[in-house]
């Protein structure tokens, strides 16, 4: 991750602005999870981490241009409710835009590396795997743009997506395993863990985003994807009517989010939300008994 920080930082980008905006993000920047997924799914399978680190690389840096073009497509100016600027509310979207395509510049340049620790048909099989990856949560993206303020979504349509933009969690997972080894068995069932934690990490995230963080619970109503809490609670006419409300008036209104909270609290879409959650834990834990050693993989799931 460090390394990647500092490729980024180092980056040779003619222009001030940009190479400042893609400075100011990557000094942001704590995304650990990418890199450490990858080292942990080799040494599950008994291999030398050092084989993984240019897919890691490559991988945490275009990662990183996804979370800034993500902010464009979102509108996220600003981070929690402290409103923290982001690089988008900093520099403006043209310039983000740019930095993104930086960072994935950057990230993709390192592939050629892989030829120095591997057989050339690994390799190349690694970046198929990356490609195919990137390719699954591009389409997420786009598919996602019709679920935007869209209070007719069902749960099945938005697990679809939820389960294309974990796509990129199975490439960190399946890549460690092709890196170090794996046999084709460790590789399917590392690439199936990574699929699961990919939509865990989002199910929480949406658990989080709608009862804990009432900036992000806006944004989600008014210029993203509804979490998934709120979708089951769509069969309910009184909270539909109330999402439409904020998305009309638009603005932060303290009391409408109340009202819409104090309405879903008790109607069950938390549980709901969270039986997905651990249907998706029991397939992950099931994957890895295929390994050599999932010890530390299982760590992920201690409370």
């Amino acid at each position: 991750m460090k390394s990647a920080i500092a490729d980024a930082k180092n980056a040779e980008i003619p222009s001030a602005t940009a190479k400042g905006a893609v400075t100011n993000f990557a000094e942001r920047w704590n995304d650990y999870s990418r890199a450490a997924l990858m080292v942990m799914s080799c040494e599950a399978v008994g291999g030398d981490p050092a084989a993984v680190l240019p897919a890691a690389k490559a991988l945490v840096l275009a990662g990183g241009a996804f979370d800034l073009h993500d902010d464009i497509v979102d509108g996220s100016f600003t981070r929690t409710e402290k409103c923290i600027p982001t690089t988008l509310g900093k520099y403006g979207q043209h310039v983000t835009m740019l930095a993104g395509d930086a960072l994935l510049i950057e990230g993709l340049s390192q592939l050629y590396r892989l030829a120095e620790r591997m057989p050339m048909a690994k390799a190349g099989e690694i970046v198929k795997t990356i490609k195919n990856g990137l390719y699954e949560l591009g389409s997420a993206e786009v598919d996602e743009l019709e679920l935007v303020r869209n209070v007719k979504v069902t749960p099945e349509m938005y697990l679809r997506i939820v389960r294309m933009k974990a796509a990129d969690v199975e490439s960190y997972t399946r890549i460690g395993a092709m890196a170090g080894g794996g046999t084709q068995d460790e590789i399917e069932a590392l690439g199936k863990f990574g699929r699961m934690l990919g939509m865990i990490v989002i199910l929480r995230d949406d658990i989080e985003d709608t009862f804990n963080d009432k900036q992000e619970l806006l944004s989600r109503i008014t210029k993203e994807s509804l979490p998934l809490p709120l979708i089951y609670s769509l069969s309910d006419p009184e909270c539909v009517q109330k999402i439409i409300s904020i998305q009309a008036a638009n603005t932060n209104n303290p009391v409408e989010l109340d009202a819409l909270l104090e309405i879903i609290e008790n109607n069950g879409c938390f549980e709901r939300t969270k039986a997905n959650i651990q249907e998706l834990l029991h397939q992950s834990k099931q994957a890895l008994r295929h390994l050599k050693d999932p010890s530390k993989l299982l760590l992920l799931f201690n409370e």
